[in-house]
């Protein structure tokens, strides 16, 4: 018979194992509690100790102590939100103490609006402890929250809000729409419990399903050329905005791209001498590539730079793109390349076409979807 405990996050009576940690886990040789909270918190790992017997690590169980019900509540719903995504997860007293320091930040943020009888989640896509995104629901409609890495600077967020109107007021691209606080203010400062200050946006809520879901389900000629035109008119927006002199964004350029070989020259130990070629190769391709091409506003301007399935919000049948805290200059066929990579080689054309309803994609646009390929390998 399969041995049981209490949840330590709901408190559901719950069924565990003790075994190695999952190959994927940051060190295999720790024991884990696998814990089938099916009902609530779906499947989960705790660290444990082996040490004088296995048993869940003592700093877990002093780090929940304290938390109040809503704070586990919280745990137990980002748990289950991540596990519906896909998400395995191995909790630690470290990062525990990441979503709970980030449950302060989401309580503070969402008392800076003017919402009655409101609730939040984590979002359920993953974690990303740098920029937090959550789901707002009221009684009459939803939200999204966005939390961002301690030390963003305000300007790089007003510079995020002033690209995201300018889509939608030059080319009625719908997207992510700042709501007002209380002081009037698209951006707040939040600092709860004397924490480091942070900043926090809240958007609309575009009502539809990701461009990924969507295509388990219907997948059309209309639908890929109408996402060519959508990244062209992005583009078209980008070549031609006017930008603050406060306007301040990552530059995705020769510096960085080289910044990202070195890494993967030196992480790779057990590259062969081909791949290591074949990586030193690579930046003097995308240098020749860059005195070629230039940084003209004609192929060098603002990019989403995650412009994936699951970044596209299928609504009313148009693409809304959202999830643009990774925006910034760049060249455009590299979001050409994101998109158009997922669709097959009688699909493509039709996204080609789309775009060049709007503007024009280079002559040599094919070779150089090939070395923005390499690059996104690394």
């Amino acid at each position: 018979m399969a041995e049981k405990m209490a949840c330590p996050f709901c408190g559901t009576q719950v069924e565990y194992a003790i075994e190695n940690s999952p190959d994927w886990y940051r060190d295999p040789s720790l024991p884990v509690y696998r814990i089938d909270c099916h009902d609530k918190c779906r499947q989960y790992w705790l660290e444990a100790i082996s040490e004088p017997h296995p048993q869940i690590d003592p700093a877990i169980r002093d780090f929940l102590g304290p938390l109040n019900d809503e704070q586990r509540m919280f745990i137990s719903e980002s748990t289950r939100h991540a596990c519906d995504n896909g998400v395995l997860i191995v909790w630690n007293s470290n990062i525990l103490q990441y979503l709970i320091t980030d449950w302060h930040y989401a309580k503070s943020a969402v008392m800076s609006y003017g919402f009655d009888g409101i609730s939040f989640q984590i979002s359920g896509i993953g974690f990303d402890f740098a920029n937090m995104l959550f789901f707002l629901d009221t009684q009459d409609a939803r939200f999204t929250l966005r939390i961002y890495r301690a030390g963003t600077s305000i300007a790089k967020i007003r510079s995020e809000v002033h690209w995201l109107k300018a889509l939608w007021n030059r080319a009625q691209i719908k997207t992510l729409s700042p709501v007002l606080g209380r002081d009037g203010e698209m951006i707040q400062s939040i600092t709860p419990n004397d924490l480091p200050t942070r900043y926090a946006t809240v958007c609309d809520w575009i009502l539809g399903e990701t461009l990924h879901a969507h295509f388990e389900t219907e997948k059309t000629p209309e639908l890929i050329r109408n996402l060519g035109t959508m990244a062209g008119r992005m583009h078209q927006v980008s070549e031609t905005l006017e930008l603050p002199q406060w306007f301040t964004r990552p530059r995705y350029d020769m510096e960085w791209i080289n910044e990202k070989i070195k890494t993967a020259l030196g992480s790779d130990t057990d590259a062969s001498a081909e791949e290591l070629a074949k990586l030193s190769s690579l930046s003097s391709r995308f240098s020749q590539f860059v005195t070629e091409q230039g940084e003209g506003r004609d192929v060098f301007g603002l990019i989403h730079s995650d412009l994936e399935p699951h970044n596209i919000i299928i609504s009313d049948g148009q693409p809304c793109p959202i999830d643009v805290v990774e925006f910034g200059f760049g060249y455009y066929i590299s979001d050409i390349l994101t998109l158009s990579r997922h669709f097959s080689e009688d699909e493509q054309p039709i996204f080609f076409e789309g775009y060049q309803e709007v503007r024009p994609l280079p002559t040599d646009y094919l070779q150089q979807l090939a070395l923005f390929e390499e690059l996104r390998m690394l």
